[in-house]
């Protein structure tokens, strides 16, 4: 049997201008699910960290620490009726570099998956729209129309174990050609474990370890995706421009 290479990407902050979960959390606050203080909180959290009084990990912890809490007393229905307007408002907002990546691999034969932080129920119909062919986010327990409180499947940590486990149980998968793109640290045990590993926009210790390896740094401003390389072969040598796409 022939089988099918892989191409892993990462979601929020790749191929998705900003983040799933974010989002869904927001639009949850507009629908007031959330308390006052915690509304609050919210909006001062998004507020201080524009301004770069907050850094990005208390940002972040301020929006999961939001939901988690009142999981178990959210309407199903309510959750799935921001999903729908996240995906309404925002499923458009995507960097055309990734985009188009994520194209031409398909066109090329790759096997799309997605391995996201955010909620399974939002990154599945973001995938979708874009021909990704499975995906793997955040789940939360259901009992019947109701959410549990419990967390069955958490992905930040885990993106490594979370592939190796995906392709164990597809044979028809091969990590021979395989490609992978992330922008976080959080990214890197999967981008280790690629042929091609692609950091789009990377944070700064991604950058550094991207660096090191010698893996293919892009950075999208605007319409213009910039593709740095090595100069010389220094493990600590300066990146160059390779080439530019324009969109």
């Amino acid at each position: 049997m022939k089988k099918q290479p892989i191409a892993v990407f990462d979601i929020d902050g790749t191929l998705f201008r900003w983040q799933l979960y974010h989002e869904l959390v927001f639009e949850l606050n507009s629908r007031g699910v959330f308390d006052a203080p915690t509304a609050e909180l919210l909006e001062n959290a998004l507020v201080e960290w524009n301004a770069g009084l907050r850094d990005w990990h208390d940002y972040e912890m301020a929006v999961v620490n939001s939901l988690e809490p009142i999981i178990a007393s959210l309407p199903i229905d309510v959750y799935n009726d921001a999903v729908k307007a996240v995906m309404a408002q925002s499923g458009h907002k995507t960097y055309a570099y990734t985009k188009n990546l994520a194209k031409s691999l398909k066109k090329q034969g790759y096997f799309l998956l997605a391995v996201s932080g955010s909620q399974q129920e939002i990154v599945e119909p973001f995938t979708e729209r874009y021909g990704f062919d499975d995906c793997i986010g955040a789940l939360y327990e259901r009992d019947g129309e109701t959410f549990t409180g419990t967390i069955i499947r958490r992905v930040p940590g885990r993106k490594h174990s979370i592939v190796t486990e995906y392709l164990g149980s597809h044979p028809e998968l091969t990590l021979k050609g395989s490609v992978a793109v992330g922008d976080t640290e959080g990214d890197i045990s999967i981008l280790e474990i690629v042929d091609t590993p692609i950091a789009f926009n990377p944070s700064a210790p991604l950058f550094d370890v991207a660096m090191k390896k010698d893996w293919k740094v892009v950075i999208q401003r605007k319409n213009i995706a910039y593709t740095l390389g090595k100069e010389g072969k220094e493990q600590d040598g300066p990146f160059i421009l390779e080439k530019t796409d324009r969109f």
